[in-house]
């Protein structure tokens, strides 16, 4: 941690630095200065972590140093020192975001090494704190964008990665993130879609499950032209005959695309292309298959359009991640 200590005294200035036993702590004073004009010009070449300040200097005294900095340098913590042990002072300074405020009648013997132990547990803590912060505001702005696409409506593993994601949230948190990416998808759909207020994570979560589920059914109701529906349709399509040889062509066909506009908005609307999203819709129905057991793994391949068994293996594994009579294995496992 690099620090800067600022006085007006300078014998005390270089007093403070040589009594210091910065190293043992973690820090390194990289500057002295005599003001907070001087200081502010040192912090504009140089990296800082925390500076060290009295309070009563000439020019810039200690109080409107952090108060400037606040604005110019939000990343820099402070430590504020002064003769006087006025609480004014104190309360100004911490109220600022300073990490303490010491009397200089403190800077002998053991008292600084508690002084400095104190800072360094304060400042990790404070990092800590907004490392987390900014963790945590990145998640957000993640799960907005991932909700805000319509991918997870055609497509059941990002739904399904959303899904878990989104439970390790708080409640506020993620009422947000679906007020926001609601009011984006009222746009597609050209409806109002009024997120309700629910008590839990789990509830909302549920709520959406529904929603997409529900789209399917107003799907093959509906004659609207939006792009949301009319893909959800080809979804659909997709699923009700998923054992035949499924072309891209014959999809667009169904909702009145040229084939290469469907191509296009396929991609951007799912994530990926027509073609590997009914292989990967022919592998799910395949483990659905297994997970019955009503036929063999020879059958299913078949009934799915694949002659070669061992495509089928090299596909299916791919996907899950193991061959399919592992697969079978794993469910067995579990259910014993």
């Amino acid at each position: 941690m690099k620090v800067l200590v600022v006085d007006d005294d300078k014998l005390a200035r270089k007093g403070l630095i040589s009594i210091m036993d910065w190293k043992k702590y973690g820090f390194e004073v990289v500057g002295d200065v005599q003001n907070g004009r001087k200081a502010l010009e040192f912090l504009k070449d140089n990296e800082v972590d925390i500076v060290f300040t009295d309070i009563d200097m000439p020019e810039i005294d200690g109080i409107e140093l952090m108060k400037m900095c606040k604005k110019e340098y939000p990343e820099v913590k402070f430590v504020v020192f002064s003769m006087y042990e006025d609480f004014r002072y104190a309360q100004s300074a911490l109220r600022l975001g300073a990490l303490d405020y010491i009397s200089k009648i403190s800077f002998e013997g053991d008292e600084c090494d508690r002084i400095l132990e104190l800072v360094e547990r304060k400042y990790k803590e404070n990092h800590s704190q907004k490392e987390t912060r900014n963790e945590d505001s990145e998640l957000i702005k993640r799960l907005e964008k991932a909700w805000m696409n319509t991918r997870w409506i055609f497509n059941d593993s990002e739904f399904s990665r959303l899904y878990e994601l989104t439970r390790g949230v708080e409640l506020r948190t993620a009422e947000r993130v679906f007020i926001k990416s609601f009011h984006s998808l009222q746009k597609l759909t050209g409806e109002e879609l009024e997120f309700p207020s629910l008590s839990s994570v789990d509830s909302m979560l549920e709520w959406v499950k529904q929603w997409k589920e529900n789209l399917y059914q107003t799907c093959l109701q509906t004659d609207k032209t939006k792009d949301i529906y009319m893909f959800a349709r080809v979804i659909l399509y997709t699923d009700e005959n998923i054992e035949e040889n499924l072309k891209s062509e014959e999809a667009a066909a169904q909702i009145g695309m040229s084939r290469s506009y469907f191509s296009t908005r396929f991609k951007e609307m799912t994530g990926d292309t027509f073609h590997n999203y009914v292989i990967s819709r022919k592998m799910y129905a395949a483990a659905q298959k297994m997970a019955k057991g009503t036929e063999n793994i020879t059958q299913i391949a078949s009934n799915l359009g694949y002659d070669n068994f061992y495509y089928f293996t090299k596909v299916f594994s791919k996907e899950y991640g193991c061959t399919p009579t592992e697969y079978i294995g794993r469910i067995k496992k579990c259910s014993i």
